[in-house]
């Protein structure tokens, strides 16, 4: 299961959104974190902001959920404009964060609190993160928030002390894990105060991420758990608390005990693209792979909506909002998964025709825009063998791959086999300076992957099920490899291979063999309607005794 920085490797698919993305009209979120870089590089790619462009003018916009508190001295426009600040970065809205932020400023520059707000909104999130040259100036602003709070209420104080930490120079990384810790003081004190709790939370999440290493800090994010379960339990629609909860439940591997929260998030935050796509984090791998299709659907209409207001133009429109790419391909992930063809086909084909115009791309991208190719070749394989070759070396192996998938169903075995064998071991013979190393590892997973199932669909036709085997079984155990299993959320590879494996045991008359890996698939993607086939048709043949099982 994917870690934070999922909804986190957007940022790298920003490669689709073109070099001037902008924010999601009213709502903005970092291009991913779908995900598929390793922690590391994720937050490193993301210190590029230039992708989140705010509304021309400041705006107060509502559907956007909660976050907001009132301050001590603040004039009623700065303070409708700081609340909103608070709910916008919430909802990842960033950049339309951080204007409605400096608006309340505007408004009010004696308004210390409002100080502390734009201090705190620009800088790091779960998402992206903030060198020590990026924190100069917010620490100016918080040194200033922090003086003019004297005067205010304990909490007030409290608020401004902790964030001074964040900004100290020096080493980011300590200064984020000193940063939540003072807040999880500040939690202290105030117990029953839900904004601190969910700020605090927040903050332990943005400490989870380690310089050097490629997880999270677990701990911290069972802190943040701990900090988030007190708000839900006095306030179960609270979108913030929501929010992160589903990140970071996912992360631990704990999906479904967000499951009933997820459920209510969207109509709480109507107009916030994010959060309408953030319940798929944990209905995808709760097995709800419908509702991921349909609430990233959702998603991408309303973000479709914002770029007509933002008044982007065609051919870039859309694209140029940096989560619109992670809803598309994790809409593509539960349509897939779901079988619900319409609505893989939506968002596949745009998907496909952007980029296959790319002439650069990171591995991550390419490998997330490869999901579009296997919608074509699952779906509609005409259109998977008409698809023109893109430019990028990854993609024209992906296009390979679905090219073969659609000759085994029109029963062309032999132009499957070419297919099958143009796709390289690799892209780039030695190791690529432009691509970090997990990026490589994965890109060539999934080439060995595709490799091994077109062996094994090519087997499969021919009656040769014991080869088709061995083959699923070479591309179930590349795709559950740490690396790739790891590098992407959702799963970079549409579907677990461990099924197709179960089905060509099956055949071959082993059904005590094909109820293993059956239910082992289960176990990797929770509900899936294909391996729960196999599974029962396993159990059915078992009941039958063995002579009917070794049919």
């Amino acid at each position: 299961m994917r870690s934070i920085a999922m909804t986190g490797v957007m940022a790298a698919i920003g490669m689709w959104a073109g070099t001037a993305t902008a924010q999601d009209s009213h709502d903005h979120t970092v291009a991913p974190s779908v995900p598929a870089v390793s922690a590391a590089e994720a937050k490193s790619e993301a210190h590029n902001h230039t992708d989140m462009t705010a509304p021309k003018t400041a705006q107060l916009l509502p559907g956007y959920g909660d976050g907001g508190f009132a301050v001590s001295g603040a004039s009623p426009q700065a303070q409708a404009y700081f609340s909103n600040a608070l709910e916008l970065h919430a909802a990842f809205a960033h950049r339309a964060a951080v204007s409605a932020a400096k608006e309340a400023v505007r408004l009010d520059p004696a308004c210390a609190m409002c100080k502390w707000g734009a201090a705190l909104i620009d800088g790091p999130t779960i998402n992206y993160g903030k060198d020590a040259k990026e924190r100069v100036p917010l620490l100016a602003l918080a040194r200033q928030a922090r003086s003019g709070a004297r005067s205010g209420g304990a909490k007030e104080r409290a608020l401004t002390d902790a964030l001074l930490i964040r900004y100290q120079p020096g080493d980011t990384g300590k200064a984020d894990r000193g940063y939540a810790a003072a807040m999880a003081k500040v939690a202290g004190q105030f117990p029953q105060d839900n904004e601190i709790a969910v700020l605090a939370a927040d903050a332990a999440m943005v400490s989870a991420f380690v310089e050097g290493k490629d997880d999270y800090d677990h701990a911290a994010l069972f802190r943040a758990i701990a900090l988030l379960e007190p708000v839900l339990a006095r306030a179960p629609r609270h979108t913030p608390a929501i929010h992160f909860y589903i990140h970071a439940t996912e992360v631990i591997g704990k999906p479904a005990l967000a499951e009933t929260y997820a459920d209510a998030l969207p109509a709480l935050a109507p107009r916030a693209s994010h959060l309408v796509h953030m319940p798929s984090h944990t209905w995808y791998w709760v097995g709800r792979y419908q509702d991921a299709a349909d609430t990233n659907r959702r998603a991408v209409e309303i973000g479709k909506d914002n770029a007509r207001a933002l008044g982007i133009d065609d051919p870039k429109g859309v694209w140029d909002l940096p989560y619109h790419a992670h809803n598309v391909i994790y809409g593509l992930g539960g349509a897939l998964m779901a079988g619900d063809s319409r609505t893989a086909l939506d968002l596949a084909r745009p998907l496909v025709e952007r980029s296959a115009d790319q002439d650069k791309g990171q591995p991550w991208s390419q490998l997330l825009a490869a999901s579009g190719y296997f919608a074509l070749a699952r779906f509609d394989p005409a259109a998977a063998l008409a698809a023109p070759e893109p430019k990028l070396d990854y993609l024209k192996a992906a296009r390979r791959y679905a090219r073969g998938e659609a000759l085994v169903w029109q029963g062309d075995l032999a132009g499957a086999g070419a297919e099958r064998n143009a796709i390289p071991e690799q892209i780039a013979k030695g190791p690529r300076k432009d691509w970090p190393h997990d990026a490589t590892v994965a890109a060539e997973a999934m080439l060995g992957i595709t490799r091994a199932v077109l062996d094994g669909r090519i087997a499969m036709a021919q009656g040769r099920f014991a080869e088709a085997a061995t083959a699923f079984r070479t591309g179930a155990l590349l795709e559950e490899t740490k690396e790739f299993s790891d590098f992407s959320d959702p799963p970079a590879f549409w579907y677990p291979v461990r099924r197709d494996l179960a089905a060509a045991l099956l055949a071959a008359g082993d059904a005590k063999g094909a109820q293993r890996e059956a239910q082992a698939s289960l176990d990797l993607r929770k509900l899936d309607p294909v391996a729960g086939q196999i599974l029962a048709a396993a159990r059915l043949a078992l009941a039958k005794g063995p002579a009917a099982a070794l049919r």
